[in-house]
């Protein structure tokens, strides 16, 4: 009885919990909906509806809207599954406010198609952490803008066909906290056909600021962008960070799509991708050494076909400045076909660290060709107060008067390491300012491997005049007479030359390979004010293993350059060693895949097989990547074939062995036993 008594008081306790919890339930989200025959024939209308609330869903139903629509509340506006809903704004067609009317902080606008006006915005924020996704925007000046609220995400959308006058911006956001932090996402949108014709013209633009507090993601990548083209100014993708007092923790631009950039005009610049990172400290202006990057990465993009039609222009593929410590890394990106009648530079890099002088910059295992250009062209230059690695980069094809396919200016320790560099017989192969280690890399086919750059050279290259003319240029705004200008030019060159006298450039270059087994000579290294050492260099060697095979075998033939001219091994350092093009195989005898094969390296060493497949003798092989080395291979005639034995003098199995049937017997018993259930 007691029992029964426990049980239906748990049992009563269980129902009046229940009911509770029932009671004090959240109500759900009302979905609206939004139609020529639904509740609502206005998106406005459905917005206003004192009956909407925070956290409803307004569904929009097929057809065409003329309205600019202000959302004031967070709603999720949605087109309806399956339908095509266009919105045709007279200025703007969702403006998401956080102002006296209302706070649209949290909305989500997704799958609209939004035909602009000729300077109309598609979609304009000025709210916190909204959600654009999966919209198609035509025309206007501006598909998508933020220039008030934090942590956007713009995700999936199509902005295109924005043809005019005017200043014209795909997407433009800029993201501003001043008493917290903030970030932005935009990710996997695509964008073309962005065409001013008589100002600027911009794919994405992001700039993301805190004030004592941390910039803790800008986040662009997956996007498309393509047929970019203004005057002055043409780019692609641009993201700055300002942390006044602050750090910046994440900033990672990857895997977009780049192509077709273009400019004209006066000093117009033409840039796929820009990229300007800066901290400062509040209370004095100075660079700040507490702000730092923990992830700055800009890698696995892919850039192509930057052009620019102005006498005095510039192509950029990737161009990025840091201003603080941190640690930063471009990685992996393909850059091709740029174009420009002045300068055409693959990576441009600046790292300005005033404070601790320990900033790191990465640059490693991208690849840059088909740069041209009337005056110069670089593949990579960087300029960095700190410390600087460039690795594994794989940069041809730079087309121009002077060119420089590795230029380094830096200060603190700078490694260049297993990179692949092949020029035109012209320019240099590798420049450098500082203190410098360069081993393990490809440098082919200069008219100098490497140079030793004073600072009046660097300015001449960069400029593309020379540097009396550049220093006129500089003084051109001064209050100084002619007379006094010309005073002042042999002083300006006497502080350069104390400049380099304070700051040699003490480079160290043993174990490259120059495409040349004997000494290459003195006069292809410009030590210029300082110190240089290329010896012992690596040497190219071939070899067949097995040596000999018969007709129908085959030998592997192995080129690699692991020893160095005095000798030493350098295989255990194997993963340091330069990738890319290439070695020529060739065969007399056999082949090697026909009579000749083109081999890319991998880390120093390249490989082909040879097949006897044209009977006895001495093949020949020889391995060419401007030197040429050779080794042979005896080939024999075909290895004697077996004798077939009489079956009749088989030898049977012994009589004492277990039976084959007895076997197969024994396998089913098993099997069944396995298969069977157990009985009790």
């Amino acid at each position: 009885m007691k029992l029964k008594k426990n049980i239906m008081r748990s049992f009563i306790t269980l129902f009046l919990v229940s009911v509770l919890f029932i009671g004090f339930s959240p109500v759900s989200a009302v979905q609206w909906e939004v139609g020529s025959d639904q509740t609502y024939i206005t998106i406005q209308s459905a917005v206003d509806n004192v009956n909407t609330l925070d956290d409803d869903v307004i569904n929009v139903h097929g057809g065409t809207y003329a309205e600019d629509v202000i959302v004031n509340k967070k709603l999720t506006i949605q087109a309806n599954t399956g339908d095509e809903v266009e919105l045709q704004p007279i200025i703007t067609g969702f403006t998401v406010v956080n102002n006296g009317t209302g706070d649209g902080s949290g909305s989500s606008i997704d799958g609209f198609k939004i035909t602009n006006s000729p300077t109309g915005t598609g979609i304009n924020i000025n709210a916190n952490n909204c959600t654009i996704i999966n919209n198609l925007i035509t025309g206007g000046s501006t598909g998508i803008s933020l220039f008030s609220g934090i942590y956007p995400t713009i995700s999936g959308n199509t902005i295109r066909d924005m043809v005019g006058t005017g200043s014209k911006a795909g997407i433009q956001i800029a993201t501003i906290n001043l008493t917290g932090s903030t970030g932005l996402t935009i990710t996997e949108n695509t964008l073309f056909n962005i065409n001013s014709t008589n100002d600027t013209a911009l794919g994405i633009s992001a700039f993301a600021m805190t004030m004592n507090s941390t910039v803790d993601s800008i986040l662009i990548f997956g996007n498309t962008i393509s047929n970019i083209y203004g005057i002055g100014q043409a780019t692609a993708l641009s993201a700055e960070a300002l942390a006044l007092n602050g750090p910046l923790t994440t900033i990672e631009i990857m895997e977009n799509t780049i192509g077709n950039v273009a400019s004209q005009g006066v000093n117009c610049t033409s840039t796929a991708i820009s990229v300007v990172a800066m901290g400062f400290k509040n209370d004095t202006g100075t660079y700040n050494n507490t702000t730092t990057a923990d992830k700055l990465t800009i890698s696995k993009n892919k850039i192509t076909n930057i052009n620019n039609e102005d006498e005095n222009g510039t192509s950029k593929g990737i161009s990025f400045t840091q201003l603080f410590t941190g640690n930063s890394s471009i990685s992996q990106n393909d850059l091709s076909n740029f174009k420009s009648d002045m300068t055409a530079v693959g990576i441009s890099s600046l790292c300005l660290d005033f404070t601790t002088f320990q900033s790191n910059i990465t640059i490693d295992k991208n690849t840059i060709s088909g740069l041209t250009a009337t005056n110069t062209t670089s593949g990579i230059e960087s300029i960095s107060l700190g410390n600087t690695n460039i690795l594994h980069n794989n940069i041809n094809q730079l087309n121009s008067e002077k060119t420089k396919y590795l230029l380094d200016f830096g200060l603190a320790n700078n490694v260049i390491k297993g990179n692949n560099l092949e020029g035109t017989g012209i320019g240099e192969g590798i420049a450098i300012k500082g203190n410098t280690s360069i081993n393990y890399n490809r440098i082919v086919n200069f008219q100098h491997n490497i140079q030793n750059i004073a600072f009046g050279e660097l300015i001449e290259f960069n400029y593309c005049i020379s540097i009396d003319d550049y220093i006129r240029e500089m003084l051109k705004s001064s209050n100084l007479t002619e007379e006094q200008k010309t005073e002042v030019i042999p002083l300006i060159h006497k502080s350069l030359d104390i400049m380099d006298t304070m700051f040699p450039s003490n480079t160290t270059a043993p174990y490259n390979w120059y495409g040349t087994n004997s000494d290459p000579g003195s006069d292809k290294f410009l030590k210029g004010n300082g110190t240089l050492e290329y010896s012992p260099w690596l040497v190219l060697n071939i070899n067949a293993n097995p040596s000999t095979i018969n007709t129908g075998q085959s030998s592997t033939i192995t080129a690699d350059v692991y020893q160095d001219s005095a000798g030493g091994d350098h295989s255990a350092d194997a993963a340091m060693f330069f990738s890319g093009p290439q070695v020529t195989f060739t065969t007399n005898l056999g082949n090697v895949g026909s009579k000749s094969v083109v081999v890319q390296w991998a880390n120093g060493l390249a490989t082909a097989i040879l097949r006897a497949d044209e009977g006895a003798g001495i093949a020949t092989l020889a391995a060419g990547d401007y030197q040429t080395v050779q080794t042979t291979v005896t080939i024999l005639g075909a290895p004697a074939t077996s004798t077939l034995v009489n079956a009749a003098n088989t030898i049977g199995m012994q009589g004492t062995g277990t039976p084959v049937n007895y076997l197969i017997m024994a396998l089913l018993i098993v099997m069944g036993g396995l298969l069977v259930s157990k009985r009790r």
